[in-house]
């Protein structure tokens, strides 16, 4: 990668091997894990053609990403540019960028070898979308980048957020049935009741994914982090949110399951509560955040995304 990527934030994205990206569509952001590499200084993925993602990045370019490599997350931001054989809009552009292409398409192969012998062992299943013919290529330039690390910021390159807005007043939702119980029993059953999650933001200046600790309480789904990292995102009280939740498979999409929960967020910071922080004490420690300085997200959910190696699925809910 190019020293315009500063070197924390470089090895982590050489290292790791998911990039949970965000993108935002009519309807809010939207959060998924992706493969991917990195070349000339910029992240590379790719996407079926009819994806949401890829529809979505026709009318917004903007885009962000966040990459685990054990206690440590290096979240950015940017901007997209798609390369398709089968576009002829974008053919000139992938001329002119032929050489960078070929040395992202070779580190992409490299990187991801594992997923291509887990592809070769189920062709007989794979999709057309999930075959080259069915893909386009992308570029995502980074504008801005921060490391966090054990879930809270370390450092940050980039006009990012220091600030956390939150309500004065918290209520738990005590009743009724979680977002997550909507899923096939055998997802609901492997992704739990808590664990870490992705968490996009819509914010005025595009999407913000967020590393969290997320968990079920009541009928109430919930994404929980240090205000010092949700001051990254600098998004309102009341953002439209995406959580994405899932197990991986570090080599075979077939065994990969997972599912996104969007919504709106009612954000509270934890500590300056005037009502509702007993509460809001208990769900932070039931995610595994000290309270004192906690910010948690209720999630008010309009629909639930799922997926199961090939398999996928969209619930709405009232």
């Amino acid at each position: 990668m190019s020293d315009v990527v500063p070197a924390p934030v470089r090895g982590i994205l050489e290292d790791g091997a998911f990039c949970h990206v965000a993108t935002l569509t009519p309807t809010g952001p939207h959060v998924t894990p992706m493969v991917f590499a990195t070349a000339g200084g910029r992240v590379w993925v790719t996407t079926s053609r009819d994806s949401v993602k890829a529809r979505a990045w026709r009318r917004d370019r903007r885009v962000a990403g966040l990459v685990r490599l054990e206690d440590r997350s290096a979240a950015f931001t940017g901007t997209v540019t798609t390369f398709d054989l089968l576009d002829a809009e974008s053919w000139g552009r992938s001329l002119a960028n032929s050489p960078l292409l070929a040395v992202a398409g070779l580190r992409f192969t490299q990187k991801n070898a594992r997923f291509f012998a887990g592809y070769a062992m189920d062709a007989h299943q794979v999709p057309l979308a999930w075959t080259p013919p069915g893909r386009v290529f992308a570029e995502i330039r980074l504008e801005r980048s921060a490391i966090v690390e054990r879930d809270r910021d370390t450092s940050a390159w980039g006009a990012w957020g220091d600030t956390v807005e939150g309500t004065e007043r918290f209520r738990a939702v005590r009743s009724g049935e979680s977002p997550l119980s909507v899923l096939p029993e055998p997802i609901r059953d492997r992704l739990g009741t808590s664990g870490g999650g992705a968490l996009a933001l819509e914010t005025r200046h595009g999407p913000v994914v967020l590393p969290v600790r997320w968990t079920l309480d009541g009928g109430g789904m919930y994404a929980v982090a240090p205000s010092e990292t949700f001051e990254l995102a600098e998004a309102s009280r009341e953002p439209a949110v995406a959580l994405q939740v899932d197990r991986p498979s570090w080599w075979r999409a077939r065994a990969m399951m997972g599912a996104m929960v969007r919504g709106t967020g009612e954000v509270a910071v934890v500590p300056r509560l005037a009502s509702g922080g007993g509460s809001a004490t208990r769900i932070a420690r039931l995610a595994g955040i000290e309270p004192s300085d906690a910010t948690l997200v209720r999630i008010r959910a309009r629909s639930v995304v799922w997926w199961s190696g090939w398999s996928s699925g969209t619930v709405s809910l009232a």
